[in-house]
C-alpha cells in the first residue's frame, strides 16, 4: 500500500471516473426522453430501476472477483460495455420490453466499473485518510455532474437525443483508456461466498441500511425531479445539477477531512437528515431560486454522507474485506435507488408528485433516526478509529 494518497494511479482512477461519470450524467435526461415518447411515470420508474437492480445483483459476485485482483480489468470492461449498451438508445421510438433489455446491460456495465473503482480505493488508501480518499474521489463524479447538465441540454438543443446518446457512447469508450495505464494493487484476498453472511451482522447491517435510505432518496430525486420540472415548467435542470454538484464539491474540498475527524455515525445521521429536508421542500418550488436552495441543502447532505458512511464501512471491514464491504454498501445504495425509482414512480402517477416527495422525505428521516439509534457506536459517539 503506497504511503502517498495522491499518486499516479489515484489520479488515473479519478480521470477514468470523471469520464464515466460524465457518461452517466447523460442519463439524467433519460426520463424526459421516455416521457416524450408517451411512457408514463410508473413504467419510467421500472425502466430506470431495472439497470440498478442488475447492478445490485452482480455486485456481490463482482466483489469476490475484484478482491482477488483484476480491478483494472473490471474498470476497462465496465467502460466498454457501457459504450456498447448505449448505442441501442439511438433506435428507440416507443415503449416495450427492449427498454428493459438495454438497461440490463447498462446496469452490468455500471456494476463492473463501480465495484472495481471502490475496491481499488479500499486497497490503496491509507487507513487514516479513508474518508478523504473517498471524498476527493467523489469530486471526479460531481464535477462532471455540474458540467453534464449544461452540456446535455446544449447537445439536445443542437442535435437532439441522437446526438446526446452518440456523445455518451464516445465518452464511455474514452473512460476505458486511463485504467490501461494503472498498476494493479498488490493487495488481494480470496474471500469465500460464505463470508457474505458476515455482512448481515449488526456492524454492517445498520450502515448499509442507511446506505439503502440514501439510495432511495437519491433515486427518487434524480429520476423524477427532471419530469417534475418539465411538468411545472421550471427552468432548468442544468441549474439544479450545477448547484447540487458544486455544493458537493465544496463540502468535499473545504471539509474533506471532516469524515476522518468527526464520529462518522453522527456525521452520517446529520447528512441523511439534510438530504431528506431538501426533498421535502421540492413540492413548494416555483422558480430557479427555490431550486437552487433545494440543491444546496440536499447537496450538502450528499457531500458528507457518502464518504462518512463508506469510510465507516471500511473501518469495520479492514483491508482484507474492503472490496467486498464496498460492494455490499454500494449494493445497498443501489437497491435503495431501485425502490426509489420503481415504487415511488407509481405514487407520483396515482397520488401526485407532492405525495411522492413527502413520502420519500418522511421515510428517509424516520428511517435514519431509527436505524442510527440502534448502532452501539452511534450511541457512544465513538471516534472514527480506522483499522488497517
Amino acid at each position: 500500500m503506497p504511503r502517498s494518497l495522491y499518486d499516479r494511479n489515484y489520479i488515473l482512477l479519478n480521470a477514468s471516473n470523471f469520464l464515466y461519470s460524465l457518461y452517466s450524467t447523460v442519463f439524467i435526461f433519460l426520463p424526459p426522453f421516455l416521457y416524450g415518447r408517451n411512457i408514463r411515470e410508473g413504467e419510467i420508474g421500472l425502466v430506470m430501476a431495472t439497470g440498478t437492480l442488475v447492478s445490485v445483483s452482480l455486485k456481490p459476485v463482482n466483489g469476490l472477483f475484484v478482491d482477488r485482483g483484476g480491478r483494472t480489468a473490471f474498470l476497462v470492461s465496465g467502460s466498454l460495455l457501457a459504450c456498447a449498451s448505449t448505442i441501442p438508445w439511438l433506435f428507440v421510438t416507443e415503449g416495450g420490453a427492449h427498454l428493459f433489455a438495454i438497461r440490463i446491460f447498462q446496469g452490468a456495465a455500471y456494476s463492473f466499473f463501480a465495484t472495481a473503482s471502490y475496491a481499488y480505493i479500499a486497497a490503496v488508501a491509507p487507513a487514516d485518510r479513508r474518508g478523504e480518499a473517498l471524498g476527493v474521489f467523489g469530486l471526479s463524479f460531481f464535477i462532471p455532474t455540474a458540467l453534464g447538465g449544461w452540456l446535455g441540454e446544449w447537445v439536445i438543443g443542437w442535435g437532439g437525443f441522437h446526438a446526446l446518446f452518440l456523445s455518451a457512447a464516445a465518452i464511455a469508450f474514452l473512460s476505458a483508456i486511463p485504467p490501461l495505464r494503472m498498476k494493479e494493487p498488490q493487495s488481494s484476498s480470496r474471500l469465500s461466498p460464505a463470508m457474505l453472511l458476515d455482512f448481515l451482522s449488526r456492524a454492517y447491517f445498520i450502515p448499509n441500511t442507511a446506505g439503502f435510505l440514501f439510495g432511495m432518496a437519491y433515486g427518487c430525486l434524480f429520476t423524477f425531479l427532471p419530469v417534475f420540472l418539465l411538468i411545472r415548467k421550471i427552468p432548468s435542470l442544468g441549474i439544479f445539477l450545477c448547484v447540487y454538484a458544486l455544493t458537493v464539491i465544496g463540502t468535499r474540498t473545504l471539509a474533506r477531512r471532516l469524515a476522518d475527524r468527526m464520529p462518522r455515525e453522527r456525521l452520517s445521521l446529520l447528512s441523511l437528515l439534510l438530504l431528506g429536508a431538501g426533498i421535502l421542500a421540492i413540492p413548494f418550488l416555483s422558480g430557479s431560486a427555490g431550486l437552487c436552495a433545494v440543491a444546496v441543502v440536499s447537496g450538502t447532505g450528499h457531500g458528507f454522507l457518502f464518504p462518512s458512511l463508506s469510510a465507516l464501512i471500511l473501518d469495520r471491514a479492514g483491508k482484507e474485506k474492503g472490496g467486498m464491504a464496498m460492494a455490499m454498501f454500494t449494493g445497498a445504495f443501489d437497491m435503495g435507488m431501485v425502490i426509489g425509482a420503481a415504487a415511488f414512480g407509481f405514487v407520483a402517477q396515482y397520488l401526485g408528485y407532492a405525495a411522492m416527495f413527502y413520502s420519500v422525505a418522511g421515510i428517509t428521516g424516520a428511517g435514519s433516526l431509527f436505524f442510527f439509534t440502534q448502532d452501539p457506536a452511534f450511541r457512544k459517539a465513538s471516534p472514527p478509529g480506522p483499522v488497517s
